[in-house]
């Protein structure tokens, strides 16, 4: 059975020296391909969504700030991104990629963005390198065209999704599910359907232990139709930006404990990529090809 990886190329930008290495999504896919876990013809181009698609998740004047170019130094400084033409491009990629995965996940069981995650984008303003909420748009996207009615967000990035809180906020059909570090960006946490933060060092037992425990009430509570599952690795132990010191066979856990979770229950699940910053590039694409081959292996033996 073939799996399809949505990606493109224009997810990666040429801004060097930024801690954001967004060549580690291709990266990552690279060792898909030499692994021969997945093949050329299965990889999938997204489209660029529409102002229409955007503006189911952000406001019309982000959405036209974002469009026309036209982003204020004070909104590059919120979102802590230099905002060429090619930046803005690969948001609207990574948005279109997320949108493309929930589709296909909704087809499969399964659907992969070998990008995406941008869980700090409000709907009127940037945040933590996050331009566009995708997460949010697909959700949005396809409870507009009536494939789902009900959504869950499993975010377990080391920082809060508190854009994806915040836009979810008053919304009952979706529950948004965090695990993160305590005391690290944001600075101000957003209220979402259940957060659960973990010290600095919290390690592998205490964080599956932690997960494993509460995974089963989210599905309860949720009573989802797809799940989004926001896997950013850096939680590992040798990120920049987190601290919970987890093992890459930990992350490698907390994957397959999210993926059992949503196959045994036959919920379709989408993967974006999200946080990952590792203090080399290629770390960091092993751990995002890691939880991507953990989504693949695992569909394989439903």
């Amino acid at each position: 059975m073939s799996i399809p990886i949505v990606f493109s190329k224009k997810y990666t930008t040429g801004s060097r020296g930024h801690i954001f290495k967004t060549g580690k999504f291709e990266a990552a896919l690279k060792i898909l391909l030499k692994e021969k876990i997945v093949k050329l013809s299965d990889i999938v181009e997204p489209r660029r969504p529409s102002r229409a698609d955007l503006l189911l998740a952000h406001t019309p004047a982000w959405v036209d700030k974002i469009l026309g170019g036209r982003l204020t130094p004070a909104d590059q400084e919120r979102a802590e991104l230099e905002t060429a033409k090619e930046v803005i491009e690969a948001h609207l990629m990574n948005t279109g990629g997320t949108i493309l995965a929930a589709r296909l996940a909704l087809r499969t069981g399964l659907g992969i963005n070998c990008g995406g995650g941008g869980h700090h984008a409000f709907a009127g303003r940037g945040g933590g390198f996050c331009l566009l909420n995708d997460i949010a748009v697909a959700i949005n996207k396809l409870r507009e065209e009536k494939k789902i009615k009900r959504a869950l967000v499993i975010d377990l990035d080391v920082h809060q999704g508190d854009g994806t809180a915040s836009i979810f906020r008053k919304d009952k059909a979706v529950f948004t599910f965090s695990v993160h570090q305590r005391g690290i960006y944001p600075a101000a946490k957003e209220r979402g359907s259940l957060d659960l933060e973990l010290p600095p060092g919290a390690g592998d037992a205490a964080y599956l232990g932690l997960l494993k425990s509460n995974l089963p009430a989210v599905f309860e509570k949720a009573r989802p139709d797809l799940v989004i599952y926001n896997a950013g690795v850096d939680v590992y132990k040798g990120d920049l930006l987190g601290g919970l010191g987890l093992t890459a066979a930990g992350v490698k856990k907390r994957d397959e404990l999210v993926f059992s979770e949503c196959f045994k229950r036959s919920v379709p699940v989408a993967l974006v990529l999200s946080g990952g910053y590792a203090a080399k590039l290629s770390a960091a694409a092993r751990l995002h090809a890691n939880t991507m081959i953990a989504a693949i292996k695992m569909k394989k033996t439903v």
